[in-house]
């Protein structure tokens, strides 16, 4: 007789989740301000270690691969081989698009979501180091828009404006009637369900999305893959989740590269 196991349904992510064990450490509401060069340095490391770490277990399985045949142990040098420097050119393009605003890769999002993919490992890496988690987060997001700045070219889409809860109410005004200037749409989106439901519903061709960076990072990992995705961090100077602020100068930037519109 089958047993019927019930599914458990997880609990959907919710901006500001990742501050709930938020101790009141006024260390941990630092506002930062880092340029990519930081994320890109630990993803490079990161990478390095990815290579290094084949190129070692082939060495190790080498005298077992050529006892069952010599052609599987050249089958599997060149397989390392051409792993290594694909990696290692895309990383090479990746890193130039970013710091010199010039598109070197084939799309945006595919530069996003390797970004993405790269970010867990450099953040081991920074806190093995003592870096913080918010620290290379601030980075890694301005790393992935400079990926956007440097391949998107707006379209016939609309771009979408995702505002946090915590939101200074007066900045929010201001936005709304800064996005109504290039015709971008603001909403405010109380968790991480809600802001994909406005996704899907309106269809976007790119997001903006403001909030912390620890937010900003599961945004743009579950974003990028569909959409180009800009992030603007905000500021907390009365810690996470209460009455934050935003740069209204770089928000202004984003929607910009987003939609073409100059609003000066």
């Amino acid at each position: 007789m089958e047993e019927k196991v019930e599914k458990v349904k997880k609990p959907d992510r919710l901006l500001g989740d990742e501050w709930e064990n938020w101790t009141g450490d006024l260390d941990e509401s630092v506002t930062y301000n880092e340029n990519a060069s930081l994320f890109a340095y630990y993803a490079a490391f990161a990478l390095a270690l990815v290579c290094g770490g084949c190129a070692f277990i082939l060495y190790m399985i080498e005298p077992r691969l050529r006892l069952i045949h010599p052609a599987l142990l050249y089958a599997a040098r060149a397989a390392i081989f051409v792993f290594i420097v694909l990696s290692l050119g895309w990383g090479a393009l990746l890193a130039a698009s970013v710091f010199t605003g010039r598109n070197f890769i084939l799309g945006g999002r595919a530069g996003q979501v390797t970004a993405t993919k790269i970010l867990p490992a450099a953040l081991a890496i920074g806190k093995r180091l003592g870096i913080s988690r918010d620290r290379i987060g601030n980075s890694f997001v301005s790393f992935s828009n400079a990926i956007v700045k440097a391949t998107y070219k707006p379209g016939t889409g609309k771009a979408l404006i995702l505002l946090p809860r915590c939101l200074n109410a007066d900045l929010k005004k201001e936005i709304k009637e800064l996005a109504e200037r290039a015709d971008v749409k603001v909403f405010t989106a109380t968790g991480g369900g809600q802001a994909r439901k406005l996704i899907r519903v309106h269809r976007p061709s790119a997001v903006i999305g403001v909030a912390c960076e620890r937010d900003l990072m599961s945004g743009i990992h579950d974003v990028a893959p569909k959409m180009p995705t800009l992030g603007v961090t905000n500021k907390r100077p009365e810690g996470p989740c209460k009455n934050t602020l935003v740069d209204m100068e770089e928000l202004k930037q984003a929607i910009e590269t987003l939609t073409g519109v100059s609003l000066d």
